[in-house]
């Protein structure tokens, strides 16, 4: 347990280093108008661009989500958990470069400033999208954080012997002194360094499954176990039909393109960065990551009687790997959820400190990034205060549409406005038709989290571009 504790506070000294030296860098770039804090001077390059959009993508879930998945419903994970990686990869090469430009023309620094911005209307009607679409993304992301700070607070707790209470203040605290220091660029580069470690711990992993059995002889047991967990019948838990895995494929794309978490990289990349290249990189890492959901299908097979299937995780490293690997691998799943927690405190910050702020108050512009940084304070304490008074029953319901919400509110304004340039109002009817469809789909259809955002954001899409489409200039003869 000393050991533990020794090698994690060096880890967060680490952390904490890379916070100091991206705010010297900002610094010394003298980014304007919030810019260096909000969009980390715009000087993301393309491996750093590829590793931040990477662990934040995949994150904690790949390594206790997925695997307890697999545990629980067998091969469909791994299926499912192969499309994320080439999802993100099409998401970067189509939209990256056309978001990044229209942000530089518009002068967007984050997701609802670059909706509002990128679409013509009176600075009333301005000021509404930016607001509902920062409001939006705050109570949202509010809730969608409160899920993480649970789920690192119960795996730090078992590693570090601490109480969850204090081991998701304690992780808490930690991401918010770096995300204070440096904004995104220090979300960015702390995200690349997590992604490094999860693709060594994948590989180790996954070794130490190939040296205990092969894949073929794996496969060959569950199928003779139980037929469904190799030849699925349905494509359980994301969708009653057979074929609703490859849904997953579509979900990711527009998770990595619409929410503002993610998407934001995007605005922040260098203006000469190469897209091709950070695809180039990303590809790699999608496959490694990729093969962690196998550790859930080797541990049905060798302790199948696990009472909790999230614990596939955790048991599988106490098992199978020795005291130190086991806990160096444990701390990079832990910091691998701290990228996602790190990255949501950045985007909740900025909505309520830049976004809402400047739609409230006319013509107040952010001179400087002090105002940012003490919302990334109050904003952690913030999570803390849901995360342990909120009602558990209530809060699971509405991050049932927390990110599908979110999702199918910014399909319309964000990937259409590429085929056709509405006008603000037309922006806000598409934004409130992706939410509505969603809430009614969740609630009263009871379709499933994968199918709802996909099928309410064609409805959103539908919208911004027949009305857009309409509310065209016409060019008249003379």
């Amino acid at each position: 347990m000393i050991y533990n504790w020794i090698v994690f506070i060096i880890a967060a000294i680490g952390l904490i280093s890379v916070g100091v030296i991206s705010n010297k860098k900002i610094k010394a770039q003298k980014s304007q108008g919030g810019e260096g804090f909000l969009l980390g001077g715009k000087s993301i390059g393309a491996f750093v661009g590829a590793g931040t959009l990477m662990a934040t993508g995949y994150s904690g879930w790949g390594f206790i989500g997925s695997p307890g998945t697999a545990y629980a419903f067998g091969s469909i994970e791994v299926l499912a958990n192969f499309f994320f990686a080439p999802a993100i990869v099409f998401g970067t090469l189509f939209f990256a470069n056309f978001m990044r430009k229209n942000a530089k023309l518009s002068g967007g620094l984050t997701i609802p400033d670059y909706v509002a911005t990128t679409h013509s209307g009176t600075d009333e009607q301005k000021r509404l999208v930016h607001f509902i679409a920062g409001l939006a993304t705050f109570i949202f992301l509010s809730v969608y954080m409160i899920g993480q700070i649970r789920a690192v607070g119960l795996v730090a707790s078992q590693w570090l012997n601490i109480s969850e209470v204090y081991a998701s203040i304690l992780l808490l605290l930690i991401v918010t002194i770096f995300t204070m220091q440096g904004g995104l660029l220090a979300v960015a580069l702390t995200d690349t360094i997590m992604c490094i470690g999860m693709l060594i711990a994948s590989v180790i992993v996954f070794g130490v499954i190939l040296k205990d059995v092969s894949l073929t002889e794996m496969i060959t047991a569950m199928g003779q176990i139980d037929p469904e967990l190799i030849n699925p019948t349905t494509s359980d838990p994301y969708g009653s039909s057979k074929y609703s895995v490859y849904l997953v494929f579509i979900y990711a794309l527009l998770f990595t393109t619409t929410l503002p978490y993610m998407s934001v990289r995007f605005l922040s990349l260098k203006e000469d960065v190469k897209i091709h290249r950070m695809a180039l990189y990303m590809v790699p890492m999608g496959i490694i990551l990729s093969l962690i959901p196998f550790v859930g299908m080797f541990m049905y097979l060798r302790n199948p009687e696990l009472s909790n299937p999230d614990s596939a995780m955790p048991v599988f490293l106490n098992t199978y790997l020795s005291p130190a690997l086991g806990g160096i691998i444990t701390l990079f799943i832990l910091f691998a959820m701290l990228s996602t927690i790190s990255s949501i405190l950045q985007a909740l910050a900025s909505s309520l400190s830049y976004d809402m702020y400047t739609s409230i108050f006319k013509n107040k512009e952010i001179k400087s990034d002090t105002l940012n940084r003490v919302v990334v304070g109050i904003t952690a304490i913030w999570g803390l205060f849901l995360t342990f008074l909120a009602p558990q029953g209530m809060l699971n319901q509405i991050a049932y549409i927390g990110t599908g919400g979110l999702i199918s509110m910014f399909v319309g304004p964000v990937i259409m406005r590429a085929f056709v340039k509405a006008n603000l109002k037309v922006c806000l009817y598409s934004m409130l038709t992706g939410f509505v469809v969603n809430v009614i789909l969740v609630f009263f259809f009871k379709i499933g989290w994968v199918e709802a955002p996909i099928l309410a954001g064609l409805a959103g899409s539908i919208i911004y571009l027949v009305f857009g489409y309409l509310g065209k200039p016409k060019i008249q003869a003379v």
